[in-house]
């Protein structure tokens, strides 16, 4: 069981790094890529990690005020309150609205999206944003 918690925590870690790369810009090279789960015509899925977490975050909480006794964190109220959360997610797949997108992905979809510009090899690690300064990807 622990190491099915330890997994479980390394994968969410894993997907917070990348969600924050991808927002940050310091990570693009999944821009120009393609997957079964992209059903539009730019890909978002590097922004999925980073989405998520607020579906986990929130869930982790409404599960710990129902532990301590918070009698109006049911079933149904937790699917209420998850359900935006969950779609934010989802809308990875799809297309996410503008205004949650960072800044340097709409200037990018307003040049044209061209695949090439984030090919780079500056923007081919999630990692790097843990390794450089704060404007190494400029």
């Amino acid at each position: 069981m622990i190491a099915i918690g330890a997994l479980l925590v390394g994968g969410l870690v894993y997907m917070l790094i990348t969600g924050i790369a991808a927002f940050k810009g310091t990570w693009r090279t999944w821009a120009a890529g393609r997957s079964m789960y992209m059903f539009g015509k730019n890909n978002y899925l590097g922004f999925f990690g980073l989405y998520l977490q607020l579906l986990v975050v929130v869930a982790i909480l409404l599960t710990i005020w129902g532990e301590l006794g918070a009698d109006w964190i049911t079933g149904e109220v937790m699917a209420l309150i998850l359900t935006p959360f969950m779609l934010l997610a989802f809308a990875c797949c799809f297309r996410l609205p503008r205004f949650l997108l960072p800044q340097w992905y709409k200037d990018w979809l307003d040049r044209g999206a061209n695949k090439d510009e984030v090919r780079k090899p500056e923007y081919s690690s999630p990692f790097t944003w843990l390794r450089r300064g704060s404007n190494a990807h400029r």
